[in-house]
């Protein structure tokens, strides 16, 4: 993957509706992903942290621009942290239930 980040909007038309998506990554870097068909695609993926693979460039006003090639959605570690600590407290409680005293 090219870069990493969570997709947010940047466009709208004059209907409110998103038109336009940028990528923040953990580095606070902005690229603004160039329209094409998987533009298109990412704009169901707003909030969410994806992978890209893609061809980047900068404009001529020095800001980041990225022809999005494929992309894939990531998994958030802190969230698969909290789930892995439910099932372990579930999983804990449960045996607890399940012991026999003699």
């Amino acid at each position: 993957m090219d870069i990493t980040g969570i997709i947010l909007a940047n466009q709208w038309d004059e209907n409110g509706n998103v038109i336009g998506v940028s990528v923040y990554t953990d580095q606070e870097e902005i690229y603004i992903v160039a329209h094409n068909r998987m533009e298109s695609e990412l704009i169901n993926h707003i909030h969410k942290k994806v992978g890209i693979q893609g061809k980047i460039m900068e404009r001529l006003d020095g800001r980041n621009l990225i022809y999005v090639r494929s992309f894939q959605a990531v998994l958030d570690e802190s969230i698969l942290n909290q789930k892995k600590q439910r099932h372990n407290h579930y999983r804990s409680t449960n045996d607890n239930e399940n012991m026999t005293f003699k």
